[in-house]
């Protein structure tokens, strides 16, 4: 008797845990508690089992057996339709949740991509196949990072997504990043991923939002160039070369060597521009910046200041005898024949004038480094074709 009435009180616990389960407002996994509700019925169901087999073999008074039956039986029942309820329950909000974002990938322009907490690709829309041209079936289930991102990169994206695995939000989660992308074509681009964390089912997934700024960094990129280097020769322009002027006196400074600032004039360029036009004026300044390029260091500034007038930084000079030799050079490059283009293949000869100052002996800073090297420069355009030092120190025997 004792027993039987154990087994009720158990009927009676798991229905009540059951209904209660099915319709509080405990925020499980919604399968979670379908299958406790479906396991609750089992457990009762074999109980029942046990309960019918011992009143076939007598064990049971009848009285006791019918009303044990009876709750055993509603409390199954009420079990089962409480766990299918619960499971229908998830599956609708799932099947919800699938056709929101799937309408919502369709119409987005940018990339939707998901993630599970294992780092593989769980939805994939039309915007992330524009991107990167791989289709849906070919990005479901692949890990991102060996999809999308180029090989020297793989592993610190890798380790920014490590948190997610830990069912963790993780330090990428919240952020918008700039990241190098690899398209299915082997096409590199720039792409912006904003990125967010949310749970599932207990564990964390990860949304990127995608978006493919190639176009924009290029812009950026000509935007810059157009700010800091001249448009028809590539060389540094006055505004960046005043900021590297700067840059390597102060290193100079910190570092106590000697910097020498080359000021150059092209000799004659005014007559030859004004009589063959500024078609053959601006070949003969592309020529000329070239032919003064291949005379200095990968390390050493050319630009261009205006008009005919080019300077070169010579950071970390040994002496100012390095600073006449390099301007020699330069000297002897500008002097030899420059070929036009065209039917006549015209050939012209220009020259040079260079004045040199070095930092610290003619200048402190860069206002009156520039100021002394304009100066000897107008100096040295007396004699034509030659350079001449700010100091008194002057390499004659290089003129």
């Amino acid at each position: 008797m004792e027993f039987m009435l154990s087994i009720q009180a158990l009927s009676l616990v798991l229905l009540v845990l059951g209904i209660g389960l099915a319709f509080s407002g405990i925020r499980l996994s919604g399968w979670v508690l379908g299958w406790i509700l479906l396991a609750g019925a089992l457990l009762l169901q074999g109980f029942r089992s046990m309960l019918t087999y011992s009143f076939e073999h007598g064990g049971v008074d009848p009285a006791i057996y019918a009303v044990a039956n009876d709750w055993m039986g509603l409390g199954f029942s009420l079990l089962i339709v409480a766990s299918m309820h619960m499971m229908r329950e998830v599956l609708a909000r799932n099947m919800l949740a699938e056709e929101r974002l799937r309408v919502i990938g369709v119409a987005a322009q940018d990339g939707i991509i998901m993630m599970d907490n294992k780092g593989r690709i769980a939805f994939w829309n039309g915007g992330a196949q524009r991107i990167f041209g791989y289709g849906e079936q070919e990005a479901l289930g692949r890990n991102l990072h060996e999809l999308i991102v180029p090989e020297m990169y793989r592993t610190d994206f890798d380790k920014g997504f490590d948190c997610v695995r830990q069912n963790e939000s993780g330090r990428v989660a919240g952020k918008t990043l700039e990241l190098a992308g690899l398209r299915k074509d082997g096409t590199h681009i720039v792409t912006e991923h904003s990125i967010a964390g949310v749970s599932i089912d207990g564990e964390w997934h990860t949304i990127c939002i995608v978006r493919d700024i190639s176009e924009r960094k290029q812009f950026e990129e000509r935007i810059r160039r157009l700010a800091n280097y001249d448009n028809l020769t590539g060389l540094p322009n006055r505004l960046l070369f005043f900021d590297r002027l700067r840059q390597a006196i102060n290193l100079a400074g910190r570092n106590r060597y000697e910097l020498s600032l080359l000021y150059l004039d092209l000799d004659k360029f005014k007559t030859v521009n004004d009589t063959l036009g500024h078609d053959a004026g601006d070949e003969i300044l592309k020529a000329a910046a070239d032919r003064i390029q291949q005379q200095v260091r990968e390390s050493d500034t050319v630009a261009r200041i205006g008009g005919d007038e080019f300077a070169v930084i010579l950071p970390q000079i040994a002496s100012q005898q390095d600073a006449g030799i390099v301007a020699r050079k330069i000297i002897d490059a500008l002097l030899a024949v420059f070929e036009l283009s065209g039917e006549n293949r015209q050939q012209v000869r220009i020259g040079a004038s260079i004045g040199i100052a070095t930092f610290p002996a003619d200048g402190a800073d860069m206002d009156a480094l520039v100021r002394i090297a304009d100066a000897a420069m107008y100096k040295a355009k007396q004699a034509g074709n030659s350079f001449s030092f700010a100091t008194a120190q002057k390499a004659d025997s290089l003129q």
